[in-house]
């Protein structure tokens, strides 16, 4: 199972919002929440809402996780 991470800051997504990343996504930033493990983004994403409302699953590393 991945390990998956929201971010912290908004102010570098055009979205505002949270971003849920998979480990070792190369968009993922600096300062983030560890999720845990998640058998897929749907489950971390839910998991990152709990934490930031406005969360989102990052287009790179989890693109079926995000919709906007």
């Amino acid at each position: 199972m991945p390990k998956y991470y929201v971010n912290k800051n908004t102010d570098t997504n055009p979205n505002n919002d949270h971003e849920v990343h998979e480990e070792g996504c190369h968009m993922m930033p600096s300062s983030v929440v560890d999720l845990g493990y998640h058998s897929n983004c749907d489950s971390a994403l839910n998991a990152a809402k709990n934490i930031y409302s406005n969360s989102d699953g990052c287009r790179i590393c989890s693109p079926s996780c995000h919709n906007s």
